[in-house]
């Protein structure tokens, strides 16, 4: 068989029938991703673990479903394919195969969770593939977890690729191409082997690209609708200009203190140095992603606060320590991009400064009716009192390098998200430690 002998209408019914199906597995994972416990499994599964086996089971009952929702293809008949819903059997026999979008789901679950997910997912679809016995069974079962698991290395060691539709396109694309590589290796005879690939390459391709791209659209259009909903409530174009000019103050502030921890690396350990340069562009990459943002969630920023003190530990290794008490109920609160990030780097620039390790750092987040607490607590040098009543509300002068501008500049971002309820407090006793208290309402993902 040759591709002029497959004709374009079976292609397009095989590719009909399951897309098809494919869209009510979509409509169901977007309102399933408006349960606040499954959202966030699905955004952080590739960041904490308690996360994994759901989103573990989540993608491989649809990765199943998938499996049950494609079709037969007969291969001792050609053309002929059978609607697995309707008149299918449990089991396939030996010429029967199924184009389906189970590989789809594989493919979804490592880009949006990782490696491990879309490893395990795959399993999860692949054995109960490998079950159904019929031709290439034990390549399609096999080849499905691998799938998830290159669609996750592609996420970890080269998340640019999967920031962009090109990118999540290109991995669908490939990963259906080593589906049919892996049958055509590995399944005989070979003659049969190349008629199954034929047969359903193309559909089961734009299927594959066509999901992938329908999730990724799913997830960045669920954040870029809720964070519009929250400009538009919260500020008017010339507010949010300001803000962006507050903002772009804090950055510079923050990179002279990242490229002096820098260089004190490089004079000290160039293969710490190194992989400082590396993981600062990891840490930029998703700041970069936030710059158009007036919030995040509080997950996303308990995120970018762990990368931060990954790059510091690097630095001070075990003298670093820090403890996040962050209950999973307020992970949806909204908060200003960098707004923890801020007082924490103040505690490690200034509060630690000239203090013996080890260095403690207690991160925690608190509901208090409408009001959402965050507070930050170090084992610091202490803050004298002369400086606590003036810290935040305006630049001070004093032996700190700064003088206090970036919680000023923090204070000022936060009242015009949030509004004049915005409070920030200091509680500290000299050569103890210091607590820093954001008060903010308290605002939920819609």
């Amino acid at each position: 068989m040759t591709f002029t002998d497959i004709p374009i209408q079976h292609w397009l019914d095989i590719t009909l029938q399951v897309t098809q199906r494919l869209f009510i597995v979509v409509v169901a994972a977007f309102i399933a991703i408006r349960f606040k416990g499954l959202r966030l499994a699905l955004r952080g599964a590739d960041l904490q673990w308690r996360y994994v086996p759901l989103a573990i089971m989540i993608f491989g009952l649809f990765s199943i479903m998938g499996t049950h929702s494609g079709v037969f293809v007969d291969i001792s008949e050609g053309e002929t394919h059978i609607d697995l819903l309707k008149d299918g059997p449990l089991v396939l026999n030996k010429n029967q195969a199924i184009a389906s979008f189970r590989d789809t789901m594989a493919l979804v679950a490592g880009l949006i969770a990782g490696p491990w997910v879309g490893f395990c997912a795959g399993a999860l679809a692949g054995i109960e593939r490998y079950h159904l016995g019929g031709f290439a069974g034990l390549a399609s079962g096999v080849a499905t977890p691998v799938l998830g698991l290159y669609a996750g290395l592609i996420r970890h060691f080269l998340p640019r690729w999967v920031a962009t539709v090109n990118g999540v396109f290109w991995v669908a694309f490939t990963g259906t191409l080593i589906h049919r590589l892996m049958i055509l290796l590995f399944v005989q005879p070979i003659n049969l082997a190349l008629n199954l690939s034929l047969e359903i390459v193309v559909p089961v391709a734009i299927v594959n690209c066509l999901g992938c791209v329908l999730f990724f659209w799913i997830t960045r259009d669920l954040d870029r609708d809720r964070l519009e909903s929250e400009a538009n409530e919260a500020r008017l174009l010339g507010a949010q200009a300001e803000l962006r000019a507050l903002r772009a103050q804090v950055y510079p502030h923050f990179l002279n203190n990242t490229l002096n921890d820098l260089n004190e690396l490089i004079r000290t350990d160039q293969n710490k140095a190194q992989h400082y340069v590396q993981e600062l562009a990891d840490f930029f990459f998703y700041t970069r992603q936030f710059a158009d943002f007036n919030t995040i969630s509080l997950a996303e920023e308990q995120a970018q606060l762990q990368r931060y003190l990954e790059l510091q530990r690097l630095g001070l290794g075990s003298k670093l320590h820090d403890v996040f008490q962050i209950p999973l109920e307020l992970m949806d609160c909204q908060v200003l991009p960098g707004c923890l990030l801020t007082l924490i780097e103040n505690a490690l620039k200034h509060g630690f400064k000239g203090r013996r390790a080890p260095y403690q750092l207690i991160i925690s987040a608190e509901g208090h009716g409408d009001n959402l607490l965050l507070k930050v607590s170090d084992n610091g040098r202490g803050i004298t009192s002369e400086y606590m009543s003036e810290l935040g509300m305006h630049p001070i002068k004093s032996e700190m390098k700064g003088g206090g501008v970036a919680l000023y500049q923090l204070l000022r971002s936060m009242k015009m998200l949030f509004g004049d309820n915005v409070k920030i407090s200091f509680e500290s006793i000299p050569n103890q430690g210091t607590t820093v208290s954001l008060r903010q309402p308290k605002r939920m993902i819609s």
